[in-house]
């Protein structure tokens, strides 16, 4: 298996994954990586996670220092 890279929204797409975003204050949530690729497209906004990520905050607690990384899709 070779390593994939997920630069783009649009990679976690291509390759089979959900957006699984985790915050230090141990909560973790998964977003639609399909759902979220389209709605930034419709809205002209950037794929690049680095923007994504940048602009995402924990629904528990508020904070914006959140990680992402692939979760796999819920059959």
């Amino acid at each position: 298996m070779g390593s994939k890279r997920l630069d783009k929204i649009g990679d976690y797409v291509r390759h089979g994954f959900d957006l699984q975003v985790f915050c230090k204050c141990g909560h973790k949530a998964k977003i639609d990586a399909a759902a979220l690729a389209d709605r930034l497209h419709k809205q002209r906004q950037s794929p690049m996670m680095m923007f994504i990520e940048a602009k995402l905050r924990c629904s528990k607690c508020g904070r914006k220092d959140v990680t992402c990384g692939p979760g796999w899709k819920d059959s």
